[in-house]
């Protein structure tokens, strides 16, 4: 062979070292590899393949001129009448004759006072009047004797007329004695508590031997009839309401249809909304007063932008978020199906709403451009990708 005196040289040349002489593979190895270096035939190389490209699922962007906002205001169910009753006038608590949860009647006796002093004090009074009034029978004698007497020339003028006014006197304290009485039955009256309307006790706040001042509550009363409902309302959808339509109103344990009854004409100094009030159309199960209630409305905002997958977007810079759109790649030339076709490029957008599991963006998004809906931890902005159809899942939550 023509490389035999090649190897020769190559082998006399190296130092004779038996312990380094290459065996004949070796020989036959380095053989080749001069033959390389002289210019022999290449080795042919071995055919190259397209990596199969990372699939993302897009959707065409669907640019609108604004989104339906739907606004959501809390309320609180309230009873049409809710009172702290208590006594009039000062005294011992002697009886309570009602408990918690109780349903009264109005006019109902639900506590009574110590009546002790009371019943003293009347009784004084009617003595003072029985006195009264043997007072004036005495005065009405004596003037009655006088008219006759002066007729006679027995009694004067003067005497006629001081037994007259006496007698009118005395009639005057026994109507100041019955006054006193009645005033003393009033109190005697105000002594037991009674309830101002039917309705529900609620609590108890005092219990028998407390002395009470004038005006302490006792109990509370719940008034029994169907609560209403009160929710503040952002004053540029006040408005909207119309009063006497029924809305539908959101409680923790299902919905209520409600009647609107008014909107108060003035504007809450701290939450800055404006009261609109409610009551039940439904005779069945109603709330109960404290319950929490909302009321929703939607309001059109005009804006233009897209409604995206929330598993579209991801933290971007500045406090924007992002969206990655997959642009059409030139080099691309391959056919396979697994090659990439596109390439992602990062589009800043700005959430305008949330609603759900999908977003209403504005951004630099052009009609029609291919966004990509899911799975953004595995790609990045520049990376050539391949495109497929979102998920039936996912173009219902962009079609809602």
């Amino acid at each position: 062979m023509l490389l035999d005196p090649m190897i020769d040289r190559f082998v006399t040349q190296t130092p004779r070292r038996a312990a380094l002489v290459p065996a004949r593979g070796t020989l036959l190895a380095v053989s080749l590899a001069l033959a390389t270096a002289a210019g022999a035939d290449e080795l042919p190389e071995a055919p190259s393949t397209v990596q199969p490209a990372i699939a993302v699922p897009v959707l065409p962007a669907q640019l609108e001129d604004g989104y339906d906002s739907a606004l959501t205001f809390t309320g609180q169910v309230e009873a049409r009448r809710l009172s702290r009753v208590g006594f009039e006038q000062a005294g011992l608590l002697a009886q309570v004759l009602v408990r918690e949860g109780d349903a009264v009647k109005a006019g109902a006796v639900l506590a009574r006072l110590d009546r002790a002093s009371l019943l003293a004090r009347r009784a004084e009074l009617t003595a003072a009047r029985a006195s009264a009034e043997a007072d004036l029978a005495l005065a009405e004698a004596t003037a009655a004797r006088f008219r006759d007497s002066v007729k006679d020339g027995a009694v004067t003028r003067q005497a006629l007329d001081e037994a007259v006014e006496g007698a009118r006197a005395a009639a005057a304290n026994v109507r100041l004695a019955e006054a006193r009485i009645a005033t003393v039955d009033v109190d005697l009256a105000k002594a037991d508590l009674r309830a101002p309307y039917a309705g529900v006790i609620t609590a108890r706040l005092a219990d028998e031997g407390q002395v009470l001042g004038a005006g302490t509550p006792v109990l509370e009363l719940q008034d029994g009839a169907p609560p209403d409902i009160r929710i503040g309302v952002a004053g540029r959808l006040a408005g909207r309401l119309v009063p006497g339509e029924v809305y539908t109103l959101e409680l923790r344990d299902g919905d209520l249809r409600a009647r609107l009854r008014a909107v108060l004409p003035r504007r809450a100094a701290t939450s800055r909304t404006v009261d609109a009030l409610f009551e039940p159309v439904e005779t069945g199960a109603l709330p109960r007063p404290g319950e929490l209630v909302s009321l929703k409305l939607h309001e059109h905002r005009a804006a233009a932008g897209l409604w995206l997958p929330i598993s579209a977007l991801s933290a971007g810079e500045r406090g924007l978020w992002r969206a990655l759109v997959a642009v059409p790649s030139d080099a691309a030339a391959a056919q396979e199906p697994t090659a990439p076709s596109h390439r992602l490029e990062a589009r800043p957008v700005q959430v305008l709403v949330l609603d759900g599991e999908r977003a209403y963006v504005a951004g630099a998004i052009e009609p029609g451009e291919p966004v990509v809906t899911a799975g953004l931890h595995r790609v990045v902005a520049g990376q050539f990708v391949r495109v497929t159809a979102a998920p039936e899942r996912q173009l219902a939550i962009e079609a809602r």
